[in-house]
């Protein structure tokens, strides 16, 4: 029955071979789809956990519920964290919760570390080429820091 509703009954039967390119192209776009949304899913709980490892005390955090406070004890063997809330005014509190219910915080692990670098060093390289300044390597001949140590020395000869 499915390969009745493929047919198109209005074209030749020499045509059945578009109708299942079609359907075999759609099939490998929507498996294309799920494995690279799959990799994307992957990276970015891989970037989540490495963020929740770097959480110390001192951080800044906001839960899930809303919650913002400041990070003051991690526990390691349950996996808990206890947050400072409120201020001197209103007066502070401490909650205790579990490290998973954190949604944000200023703590970054390497990949978040490595990511910010890169993107800074092509800011950089993209701003160097804007602006036509080239790095000029200056030979040793020329450098002057090669100068200092001979004047140095020739202080040295001198005070003896």
């Amino acid at each position: 029955m499915f390969f009745n509703l493929l047919e198109d009954t209005t074209q030749n039967t020499n045509n059945g071979w578009f109708t299942w390119a079609i359907l075999i192209a759609f099939l490998v776009l929507v498996v294309l789809y799920f494995l690279f949304s799959g990799r994307k899913r992957g990276q970015a709980q891989k970037e989540y956990v490495e963020m929740l490892e770097a959480i110390k005390p001192g951080n800044k955090v906001k839960t899930a519920g809303g919650i913002c406070g400041i990070v003051v004890e991690v526990c390691e063997e349950d996996n808990t964290v206890i947050i400072e809330t409120g201020s001197e005014q209103s007066g502070k509190s401490y909650v205790k919760m579990d490290k998973e219910l954190i949604a944000k915080t200023d703590a970054k692990g390497p990949t978040q570390i490595a990511r910010e670098r890169a993107e800074a060093e092509r800011k950089a390289a993209k701003e160097a080429k804007k602006s036509g300044a080239a790095k000029e390597e200056v030979p040793a001949e020329e450098a002057p820091a090669a100068e200092e140590p001979a004047s140095e020395a020739k202080e040295d000869k001198e005070e003896k």
